[in-house]
């Protein structure tokens, strides 16, 4: 069984003599099938001499007003059986004095990019993301850390700032894993209703037209306007950003694969996924 540890005095003594190799895989706990496939990724990169420690922690600075860090999912047994079954040595999940010990400040550069898509919606978000990694990083010192193409904004930053550190941790990106509609998995999923959960799979949909209708030159006019038809073929879905731009989220160019990225609400649920995108060179 992956072995279960909390404080970081803990953590240090079940990675004694485990490797040198260290693959960290950040998580905030309600572990499910996406995961999984980032465990699993970790595991395969860092090799049968490697450990991979997954860290089950939920960020209390990542959770704006409003938003639901009392009621975000918690069950540390399952995440347990989970991050097992996926091949996991070490469960940590520290409490927030561990990762946030007495009052010692921690300085952010701020970055545009913050104030965008994610960010825009959730002031101060990705100044957490990137203080609570970077906290991690401190902690376990791992070689490379495993982070899901799904939350696109985030690996960006989150790779960033892995690479200026002394040395480097190396980031290995993982493709979305979704569910049998095409769903991306995702702990907050289970907050859909059922009527809700039948139609969520239109905003994969909608970005699967807004791809397709892009490779036969659509302009980002036109791409938004199909992500938006498909997407009103039901009333319970919300849109609240469709952005077609480049990998580092600046103006994206004809012949250069970039992203199409969405956020979406379903009643009280938020949800956000992303594609790979192709505009089309002109001739």
């Amino acid at each position: 069984m992956t072995q279960l540890v909390h404080s970081n005095a803990e953590l240090r003594l079940a990675m004694t003599g485990l490797a040198s190799n260290i693959c960290l895989v950040p998580t905030m706990g309600a572990l499910h099938e996406g995961h999984e496939a980032l465990i699993g990724a970790g595991k395969e990169f860092v090799g049968k001499d490697g450990c991979v420690v997954v860290s089950d922690f939920v960020n209390p600075k990542q959770f704006g007003q409003n938003e639901d860090f009392e009621k975000y999912p918690r069950n540390l047994e399952l995440d347990q059986k989970i991050a097992h079954k996926a091949g996991a040595h070490i469960l940590w999940a520290p409490s927030v004095e561990d990762v946030y010990p007495g009052q010692w400040p921690m300085e952010i550069e701020n970055d545009s990019r913050f104030d965008i898509l994610e960010g825009k919606s959730r002031p101060g978000h990705f100044a957490a993301v990137i203080e609570v990694v970077t906290r991690l990083f401190n902690i376990v010192q791992p070689n490379v850390a495993v982070f899901g193409e799904k939350d696109f904004q985030q690996l960006v930053l989150v790779s960033e700032m892995a690479q200026k550190r002394v040395p480097p941790v190396g980031i290995l990106a993982v493709p979305t894993k979704r569910d049998f509609d095409g769903l991306a998995l995702s702990s907050r999923n289970i907050y859909l209703s059922s009527d809700q959960r039948k139609v969520a799979h239109l905003i994969p949909d909608a970005l699967k037209q807004g791809v397709l209708v892009a490779s036969k030159g659509a302009n980002k006019l036109e791409i938004k306007n199909r992500v938006i038809e498909v997407i009103k073929q039901t009333d319970l879905i919300e849109i609240e950003y469709i952005e077609v731009l480049s990998n580092d989220f600046k103006e994206l160019a004809p012949g250069i694969v970039g992203r199409i990225l969405i956020a979406a609400k379903l009643g009280n649920t938020r949800l956000i996924d992303n594609m790979p995108i192709l505009l089309k060179e002109k001739l």
